[in-house]
């Protein structure tokens, strides 16, 4: 049994349609981050799970029991907020035991237990008197989660926790909230914009845009085959280059040349991530740009090219070129993404290769080597 369920979710406010019949299950111990951009409807979904909103349609399962009639204090769900939401004149262990106290109303004792518990599995022990104005940020991050943890939920929801971090402490903080979630062995569903939390933190991520959910699977999964440009786009820094392909008298072309035209395929975009371009015309396939910008990354260099009006980037590892310079980029086939007119992924970009073999679409043995 999952240990919760999202089955066709429904929401619209007055004739704005927020959320457009979104499933997903979350499996115990499963930590999902509910990724996209503002006004996705990942927030909405978040509260409908602790009970703040109500479908319009769908239904939320917790433990396989529906919550269309359970209040939000009664659902075994945990609600970490994104500005905390601390008691200022309460020290970190009152913040922890109040809701236990008044909210599941166990005894001061059991309370005072399981607060000092998570003080304990946060490295809050030393701090637990004091008042959040006498915490850093990060610490008063791990009061927050610590009071979510302390109710011993089925479900932890995590409402984009560490925005409000600066950068550094943004990556200590996710890092120790991770392991201590995994530690306790949590169900998690964590909703953020930031694909960094997203990648760093889940076993599975779910992509929302415009209410719907555009793809579901691992970071892995969705990184290296994403399902639509969209998706493409928004996870990877930089972004994945896309380029167009035209079709004319001549055949199909696109930024590196001519392209042989696949039966039952409508190809309309090739994708290709930053680090599988090279700024050299060693590849098989082999364009032009112009360098628009360079941006030191750490150890790399992020060289923001011009394809003739397509925008994209290259990862260079060392001897960046200049801006304003017309550099050749080059990239194999097997390494790009094809995507179709309707914006969605056909498979690896070698379907073009005019010197492979390619059978008919929808063939065992294509599909097989798509997989």
């Amino acid at each position: 049994m999952s240990a919760l369920e999202l089955d066709g979710i429904e929401k619209a406010f007055g004739p704005v349609g927020v959320l457009h019949g979104v499933s997903a299950a979350v499996e115990p111990g499963e930590h999902l981050a509910l990724l996209g951009p503002s006004g996705s409807g990942k927030s909405t979904l978040l509260r409908m799970v602790a009970g703040l909103d109500a479908p319009d349609a769908g239904v939320v399962r917790i433990d396989g029991a529906d919550q269309a009639l359970i209040p939000p204090h009664r659902r075994d769900v945990a609600l970490v907020f994104q500005q905390y939401a601390l008691y200022p004149h309460l020290t970190a262990r009152r913040n922890i035991t109040t809701g236990l106290l008044h909210g599941l109303r166990l005894s001061r004792d059991e309370a005072d237990r399981r607060a000092d518990e998570v003080l304990a599995t946060l490295s809050l022990t030393a701090l637990a008197d004091r008042r959040p104005a006498q915490l850093s940020g990060g610490q008063r991050q791990r009061v927050a989660l610590g009071r979510a943890l302390a109710r011993n939920a089925s479900v932890v929801l995590l409402d984009e926790p560490l925005s409000g971090l600066d950068a550094q402490l943004r990556l200590e903080v996710r890092g120790e909230m991770n392991l201590q979630l995994r530690r306790i062995g949590a169900t998690v569903v964590h909703v953020t914009h930031d694909q960094g939390d997203a990648m760093a933190g889940a076993d599975r991520i779910a992509v929302l845009d415009g209410g719907r959910l555009r793809q579901l699977g691992t970071p892995e999964e969705i990184y290296r085959q994403p399902v639509d440009v969209f998706t493409a786009r928004f996870l990877g820094v930089p972004a994945m280059t896309i380029l167009p392909l035209r079709t004319d008298a001549g055949g199909l072309h696109s930024a590196f040349g001519a392209h042989r035209a696949v039966a039952g395929i409508d190809p309309g975009w090739i994708g290709i991530r930053p680090e599988r371009l090279r700024l050299d015309a060693g590849g098989p396939w082999t364009a032009t740009a112009t360098v628009t910008g360079v941006e030191l990354v750490g150890a790399d260099y992020i060289a923001h090219l011009d394809f003739d009006g397509a925008i994209g980037a290259a990862r260079v590892d060392e001897h960046p070129p200049t801006p304003g310079e017309v550099v050749a980029v080059s990239t194999t086939p097997q390494q790009a993404h094809l995507f179709g007119t309707d914006e969605r992924r056909i498979g690896s970009a070698d379907l073009l290769d005019a010197r492979r073999n390619i059978p008919e679409r929808g063939t065992t043995s294509q599909w097989k080597d798509l997989a």
